[in-house]
């Protein structure tokens, strides 16, 4: 027995061998993909070719990441993985756990006190800005829904972050996102493939928000359309999830106002929904279409009021609950919005501030943070002058 096991490994060597080398020269022979559109992300194309990288590895870890990028069948092989880790238990790939009809990300763990600080960034902004202002952050659908997690799943508790942020706002109004989101748990309010929320999930948020602002929102006045109904989100390009869709509506008010809108580069359409997007692989983009530093829309809804709306993604398929109650909503992503933050509170009169974010970018993230603190500086400054006008 054991000489006929010496034979057998003996002769998979070599056969292992013609396999890797064999799919080597595949990899070489076949054109190099620059982007997965399973994965949605871009490809490993070539690699640095020098004596200092040859040197220091560099060359040899870059070669080891094409031929994994543009491995053929990768594609097979990522849902194969999948189907493999699914069938034997295993409760999570990527910090994604692999759900009861659903994929569900883990919570990500707080980044340099990024809350604590942001939060004193919010309070002196409300302070100095004297608008009133209004913070939502929404966590994600594995703590809203935690009937859809697999068994005894490690989640990170993010309640009592949510808890600081309601006791440390001061001037700005907490808005709790978590009580009418669980309230419709047993819903479709989160994509199954996604990390953010559908235009259902968005609609409570919504619905939330504007209670705080004194608005009441009817959302039996919203019509719901089907736009996709194959979508693949970010957790399955993560996962190589296999079998799992999701459908993607729009949300329309039969008494939504006519409005333009003035995108970041300056163009202007009569909808906030990029249809294009439709045809991609990222199709939650319908929304807003890809993240924008600013986006400002004029409508004729008959209000006087006027919303400056601080956000990241999560928000991106809420305004289309916002249009009917609004004269103007200008949107600002921090994430990519480089400049004074004074051009932008000085096109318009705002009657109201809210920051619509979701709990992983708000706690990770420091980019709003960084923007209000800039801008607060600079007003503490203008209204405190150095004795003598120095």
């Amino acid at each position: 027995m054991k000489k006929k096991r010496i034979k057998e490994n003996r002769s998979l060597a070599p056969a292992m061998s013609l396999v890797l080398t064999s799919t080597l020269l595949l990899s070489l022979l076949l054109p190099d993909r620059s982007f997965s559109a399973t994965e949605n992300r871009s490809l490993a194309r070539s690699a640095s070719v020098s004596f200092p990288a040859l040197e220091d590895g560099t060359t040899g870890q870059e070669l080891n990441t094409w031929f994994t990028d543009q491995f053929p069948g990768r594609n097979l092989f990522f849902h194969l993985n999948y189907l493999v880790r699914k069938s034997t238990g295993q409760k999570e790939i990527k910090d994604v756990f692999l759900g009861k009809g659903a994929l569900l990300a883990n919570p990500e763990a707080e980044k340099n006190d990024n809350v604590s600080a942001t939060i004193i960034a919010l309070n002196h902004f409300a302070s100095l800005s004297g608008l009133p202002c209004y913070v939502m952050v929404s966590p994600s659908a594995a703590t809203i829904q935690p009937h859809k997690l697999p068994f005894d799943a490690p989640v990170r508790d993010v309640t009592p972050t949510l808890n600081t942020l309601a006791r440390r706002l001061k001037n700005p109004v907490n808005v709790d996102a978590q009580m009418p989101l669980t309230e419709h748990n047993q819903e479709y309010i989160f994509y199954r493939t996604d990390h953010h929320w559908t235009s259902k999930g968005a609609g409570q948020a919504a619905k939330a928000l504007l209670a705080a602002m004194d608005i009441q929102i009817d959302l039996n006045e919203f019509e719901m359309m089907p736009v996709s109904r194959n979508f693949q989100g970010t957790l399955a390009s993560k996962t190589g999830s296999v079998g799992l869709k999701d459908t993607i509506e729009l949300s329309v008010s039969k008494h939504n106002p006519n409005y333009l809108v003035t995108w970041a580069d300056g163009t202007k359409t009569s909808s906030i929904y990029n249809k294009a997007a439709l045809d991609t692989k990222d199709k939650y983009q319908v929304f807003l279409g890809a993240n924008q530093a600013k986006i400002c829309i004029d409508t004729d809804a008959d209000s006087s009021r006027s919303l400056l709306l601080f956000k990241d993604s999560y928000a991106n398929s809420m305004v289309q609950y916002l249009l009917p109650y609004f004269s103007s909503i200008t949107i600002v992503d921090p994430r990519y919005y480089d400049q004074d933050l004074d051009l932008v509170l000085g096109s318009d009169l705002f009657t109201d501030i809210a920051f619509v974010y979701s709990y992983d970018t708000f706690a990770t993230i420091s980019s709003l943070k960084d923007l209000l603190n800039d801008w607060n500086t600079a007003h503490s400054a203008a209204s405190n002058p150095k004795p003598g006008g120095e």
